[in-house]
């Protein structure tokens, strides 16, 4: 099972769209999944294994919360990707990157732990796709080997591309105080902890232009929020 041809794949999609069954973008931004990013993720993965897993420039070490087992926490957006993920065996792409990966990065959780646990997780997880994904997209763990900037954002962006923030426990316009997204403070002490691996990155230019406009009583209490909340993981 599982054993696709991607030349079969290819020829198959390309006759769909010539068969007018699908628009030629859907044909199109299928292929260039499996001989442009599939092909080149699998090169990777031969190239620097075995010592890839090891990847994590952050330091990162924190142990990822009970939750991650139940899908029981207070944070709506979490509390449904995981419990699919968990029931399913299955999330879409931005539920992976966007909710679950953009949380472990934020709150400092051990890359090796994360791809661990997304391996175990995912029906259709092999190594030589989930591993490069996660510690290099999802993770950032490589420092740039993979992608050009780490994928992560605070509570507007869930709020953009979905419903969760409706309902939630947490509010998802406060940044600091009990009820705050734990997104946000995370979000920006990620920055400002990181600032000597990450300023300099092109891609992240205007995120440090905010950062340098906070005045010091903010950025403090962001960095108190964000340390209150990885201290406390577990009770999210």
């Amino acid at each position: 099972t599982k054993m696709l041809d991607p030349r079969e794949l290819v020829a198959k999609a390309d006759a769909a769209w010539r068969g007018g069954w699908v628009s030629l973008a859907t044909a199109e931004g299928f292929i260039r999944q499996i001989i442009g990013w599939r092909e080149y993720i699998r090169g990777f993965y031969w190239a620097h294994m075995p010592k890839y897993v090891e990847q994590n420039v952050f330091g990162h070490a924190r142990a990822l919360p009970g939750w991650f087992w139940n899908g029981q926490t207070r944070m709506r957006c979490l509390a449904h990707a995981i419990g699919q993920s968990l029931e399913h065996a299955y999330a879409h792409h931005i539920q992976r990157l966007m909710v679950i990966g953009n949380f472990a990065l934020l709150a400092g959780l051990e890359p090796a732990g994360v791809h661990r646990w997304y391996l175990g997780v995912y029906v259709d997880a092999f190594e030589w796709v989930e591993l490069p994904n996660t510690l290099g997209m999802s993770q950032f763990a490589d420092g740039g080997m993979l992608a050009t900037k780490p994928y992560v954002a605070s509570a507007a962006y869930i709020h953009r591309m979905s419903d969760y923030c409706k309902g939630c426990h947490y509010d998802r316009k406060l940044r600091t105080g009990e009820r705050a997204c734990p997104y946000n403070s995370l979000y920006w002490d990620f920055f400002a902890r990181n600032a000597g691996k990450l300023s300099t990155n092109p891609r992240l230019g205007i995120v440090y232009q905010q950062l340098a406009k906070m005045d010091q009583p903010t950025r403090r209490s962001l960095q108190e929020q964000a340390d209150e909340l990885c201290n406390s993981l577990d009770r999210l």
